[in-house]
C-alpha cells in the first residue's frame, strides 16, 4: 500500500495534481486522515480535474459535506479558485454562498454562473461587489437573466449600469452637447434599398455584425450610447441587457428612434417595458400604439394601454392574432363598450 504523507503535504499533492492515483482514489472516497474543511478542498480539487474515473465517486463523497465543513473550506486560508467553483456549484446553502460569493478568489465565471440561479438574499451581495461588476461585466448580465431576480435587485443593477458605465461617457461629453457635436450629418439621398424594421439593410447589418462581434461587452456600451443612428437600432437588438439599455439611455435615441424601437418584433421584453416606462416616449400616440401592437411587450404593461387607443385602432387590435389573447379580448371589450 502507498504511504500516505502528512495530512499538510497530502492537500498539497492532490492540489498540485502530484499525488498518486492510489491516494486519489483513499481521498476520493473521504478516506484520507484530513480535517473536514481540507477534505472537503481535496475532493473538489478532484472534481475540478476533470477525471471521469474518479468523478462518481467524489461526487457521492462531496454529497455527505455539512454546511459547516464547506463554510470551513471556503473561508480557508489558501483556497484554490477551482475549488471554490466546485463548492459553488453543488450547494445552496445561503451560509456557504454568501462568504463563497464575497471571497476575492471566487472566478468571474463562478459568479456569472451563480447570477443566473441564486435567491435575491445573494443577489443583493453579488450587485454590491460593484469591482467585480466593472472587470466582468457578464456578472450583471447574468444576474439579469435570474428567474428569481427581486425588483430591488433589477433596480440596482440599472443603477449599477448608469453610474459605471453611462456616466463616464456622459462626463467624457461635458461642456459640449453630445446630439449637436457627435450626430451624424444628414445622410445624402441613397438608391433604395430594402431594410429591415430596424431601418437596415443586409449590407449594414453585416458589416455591424462583423465590427460589433469582436468587442467586448464594455466596448458595446459605450457604441449603444454613442454611435450613431444605424449602431444603436442595431444595437438595441443585442442579447445583452447592459447593451440595449444604453441606448434607451443615449441622448441621441429621440421620439422617433423609440417608436421604431417600439415596432421592432426583435427587441427583448426589457426593451419594451423600458419605453412604456418613460413618459416623454409615451406621450407620442404612435409609440404608445406600437407597444400595445407589439406581441413581445409585457402583458402587464400592454392591457392598461389597450384603453388609450382611438375606436380604429381598437378594432384592428381586436382581430390581430399577432397579439396574446388577453389584448385581444381587452380590445374587444373596449369595442363593446365604445359602441354602446
Amino acid at each position: 500500500m502507498t504511504d500516505v504523507p502528512p495530512e499538510g503535504d497530502l492537500l498539497t499533492q492532490i492540489e498540485r495534481g502530484e499525488a498518486p492515483l492510489e491516494i486519489l482514489g483513499f481521498a476520493a472516497r473521504g478516506m484520507v486522515p484530513m480535517p473536514p474543511e481540507e477534505l472537503v478542498r481535496a475532493i473538489a480539487s478532484i472534481l475540478a480535474s476533470g477525471d471521469e474515473s474518479l468523478a462518481p465517486v467524489a461526487e457521492e463523497s462531496f454529497k455527505a459535506f455539512d454546511a459547516d465543513s464547506l463554510k470551513g473550506a471556503v473561508l480557508s486560508a489558501g483556497v484554490r479558485p477551482e475549488q471554490l467553483a466546485a463548492v459553488a456549484r453543488r450547494t445552496q446553502d445561503a451560509q456557504v454562498l454568501e462568504p463563497l460569493i464575497r471571497h476575492r478568489a471566487v472566478p468571474d465565471e463562478t459568479l456569472a454562473w451563480l447570477a443566473e440561479r441564486v435567491e435575491p438574499l445573494l443577489q443583493d451581495i453579488i450587485v454590491t461587489n460593484q469591482r467585480r461588476l466593472i472587470e466582468a461585466p457578464v456578472i450583471v448580465e447574468r444576474l439579469f437573466e435570474n428567474p428569481k431576480l427581486s425588483p430591488e435587485i433589477r433596480r440596482r443593477a440599472d443603477e449599477f449600469l448608469e453610474e459605471f458605465f453611462l456616466k463616464k461617457e456622459r462626463e467624457r461629453d461635458e461642456g459640449r452637447n453630445l446630439e449637436e457635436a457627435t450626430e451624424e450629418a444628414p445622410a445624402v439621398p441613397a438608391p433604395a434599398v430594402p431594410v429591415d424594421e430596424a431601418g437596415l439593410s443586409e449590407d449594414q447589418k453585416r458589416s455591424l455584425f462583423a465590427r460589433v462581434s469582436t468587442m467586448s461587452v464594455v466596448d458595446r456600451i459605450r457604441l449603444a450610447y454613442r454611435g450613431n443612428k444605424e449602431e444603436r437600432m442595431f444595437l438595441v437588438q443585442d442579447r445583452n441587457r447592459l447593451v440595449s439599455s444604453a441606448v434607451l439611455k443615449s441622448p441621441k435615441t429621440r421620439d422617433a428612434d423609440a417608436e421604431t424601437i417600439a415596432n421592432m418584433k426583435s427587441v427583448s421584453e426589457d426593451v419594451l417595458r423600458a419605453i412604456a416606462f418613460r413618459r416623454d416616449w409615451m406621450r407620442h400616440y404612435g409609440t404608445m400604439r406600437a407597444i400595445v401592437k407589439n406581441p413581445r411587450s409585457p402583458i402587464d404593461v400592454t392591457i392598461s394601454l389597450v384603453m388609450r387607443l382611438n375606436a380604429k385602432d381598437l378594432k384592428v387590435l381586436a382581430g390581430d392574432r399577432n397579439v396574446p389573447e388577453a389584448v385581444r379580448s381587452t380590445a374587444r371589450r373596449e369595442v363593446a363598450r365604445k359602441e354602446t
